[in-house]
This record gives structure tokens, C-alpha cells and sequence, in this order.
């Protein structure tokens, strides 16, 4: 029998998002991308694989699930971190989120 390996930390509120959203949160020194898009909840790592830009700063794609690297206009994957448009070649780390009455939640290993 396997144990989760995950805690869950809480990020914000719900309720103080807006929709759209896309902020940077700080769990145990690791900066992580916390994005909203309607009932959608999505954490991924804050920085561009490829040049090492703050993504949030960029343009979210509700169309496809993307966030835009404001620099080169690489794209993501919110929901598995995945490189989707060059330059970008790298996948972002991704966290799971769940939400608890108004408090989301990221886990982190």
C-alpha cells in the first residue's frame, strides 16, 4: 500500500480571485503559478522554461487551456505542464489543487 506523498498547502481564497487569475504563491521557497479560468484551478511552475521569465505576466488562452510566455511567446499546458509552441520545449512542474469550502489548495511533495 502507497501513501500519498503529497501535502496540501493553502494559497488563497477562492472568493479573493478573480476570474481570470494568475498569481504567484510561495509554498516551502518554491514559487508556483496559481491560475483560475471560470471553475477551473490550475498550479504550474511560475517560470518560463526557456528563458526563465515570470509567467505571470503572461497571456492565458482559455481557448486551449494555455498560459503565453510574455517573452517569446512560447506557450503551456495548464493542465500538464507541457510545452505547446516554440520556443518552449520544456515542460513546467505541475501541483495538484483542490479546493475546501473557499480555500484552495496546493500539494506540493
Amino acid at each position: 500500500m502507497t501513501g500519498d506523498s503529497h501535502r496540501f498547502v493553502r494559497v488563497a481564497a477562492l472568493s479573493a480571485l478573480s476570474d481570470p487569475a494568475q498569481i504567484i504563491v510561495t509554498i516551502d521557497g518554491a514559487e508556483i503559478l496559481l491560475v483560475r479560468m471560470g471553475d477551473s484551478l490550475y498550479a504550474v511552475g511560475s517560470e518560463c522554461t526557456h528563458e526563465y521569465v515570470w509567467l505571470d505576466d503572461g497571456i492565458l488562452h482559455a481557448d486551449t487551456c494555455e498560459i503565453e510566455c510574455p517573452l517569446h511567446e512560447g506557450r503551456f499546458d495548464l493542465r500538464t505542464g507541457a510545452a505547446t509552441h516554440e520556443p518552449c520545449e520544456e515542460p513546467l512542474p505541475t501541483y495538484p489543487v483542490r479546493l475546501d469550502g473557499d480555500d484552495v489548495l496546493v500539494a506540493v511533495p
